[in-house]
């Protein structure tokens, strides 16, 4: 229970960080153009990074709450064993996509450790950038094997199987 919350809180103090970080840079940036007719290089690149990271770990957070865009009207025809296959179904093709593109988002990270690839603006590493990829994807794979298991103690406890949080009915 307590790990449940430390799972959930840090993701969202992360996506919390990093939409303030986009808000108050762009902020400053349309201050710093319109008030005083001059902006910085480092500005757009830093609030489109923090956008890259909060998109990436938003996803994750939406693969935890089955909350991401899908079309679910063939698995909500059946029953409660007609659920939980088709959920079982969705969540292995997440789960090999995501390892999939976990594995392919590696090979750019690494390219630009090896031959130390720098940033135009901000003037630090490329990778620290770039491997928002890999680290969105390791966390979408720990949220889709989080959601196997729930889906396990449930199939246990005879309960049916969680169909995610819906935004229209």
């Amino acid at each position: 229970m307590k790990f449940d919350r430390v799972d959930r809180g840090v993701e969202r103090w992360l996506l919390l960080t990093f939409y303030a970080l986009i808000i108050l840079t762009v902020a400053i940036e349309v201050i710093r153009r319109f008030a005083l007719d001059y902006s910085s290089v480092w500005g757009e690149e830093l609030s489109r990074y923090a956008f890259i990271y909060l998109a990436w770990l938003a996803a994750a957070a939406a693969v935890r709450d089955r909350a991401h865009i899908r079309i679910d009207v063939l698995v909500n025809l059946g029953g409660p064993r007609a659920q939980r296959l088709g959920w079982w179904l969705a969540d292995i093709a997440t789960l090999v996509l995501a390892v999939w593109a976990l594995w392919l988002s590696l090979s750019p990270v690494l390219t630009s450790l090896q031959f130390g690839s720098v940033t135009a603006g901000l003037r630090v590493s490329q990778a620290i950038f770039l491997a928002a990829i890999p680290i969105g994807f390791l966390v979408v794979v720990w949220r889709v094997v989080q959601s196997m298991l729930a889906d396990v103690r449930r199939m246990r406890r005879g309960e049916p199987p969680f169909s995610g949080h819906k935004l229209f009915d």
